[in-house]
């Protein structure tokens, strides 16, 4: 079983930290997706599950366009162009292209695609979910991550998400 955890406001970190460890102990993979790391420091996770940290994978955001054009494309036409004893040479090429040319227009062309953080905040959230296949269930572990898990249930794959909400047990 796939299970994605959204964890943005690491306020029920100790379930969290339980149910994640429960999904990997039964042979599935789970995910957590978190805003700090380091509010996560006193309450660390299971061997097995895998952490996203939000803010990196904001930091790193880039259109598939821009990754395209700037990155893919030139470094194929080096791959192609300078096959065998001239590999070194196309290498040393594209790494040249890369940072005199492809990072800089990145640098400029960031400050237009980074304009609206909402909008880059939730393509990032649905990348990372989607990243893996579909999963099999999206738990929404605190308040703040409510918004994000709304935009993934409508805005989601093809088929439904099934998304589930962490209700804490009452002082019973």
């Amino acid at each position: 079983m796939n299970v994605v955890f959204l964890a943005l406001g690491a306020t029920r970190r100790a379930a969290v930290v339980a149910e994640s460890g429960r999904v990997v102990a039964g042979g599935g993979t789970a995910t957590v997706l978190l805003d700090r790391p380091a509010s996560w420091v006193k309450d660390p996770l299971p061997d097995g599950v895998d952490v996203l940290e939000l803010q990196m994978l904001e930091r790193r955001y880039r259109p598939a366009a821009v990754t395209l054009l700037l990155f893919r494309v030139p470094g194929l036409l080096c791959r192609v162009c300078a096959p065998g004893p001239l590999r070194g040479r196309g290498e040393r090429l594209d790494r040249a292209f890369r940072r005199h040319v492809a990072r800089p227009v990145d640098r400029r062309l960031a400050r237009i695609y980074r304009r609206d953080p909402d909008a880059v905040r939730s393509r990032v959230v649905r990348r990372a979910v989607l990243a893996g296949g579909s999963p099999d269930l999206v738990v929404v572990a605190d308040p703040l991550s409510l918004a994000p898990a709304a935009e993934l249930a409508v805005k989601g794959p093809g088929r439904r998400l099934n998304v589930a909400f962490y209700v804490p047990a009452g002082p019973d």
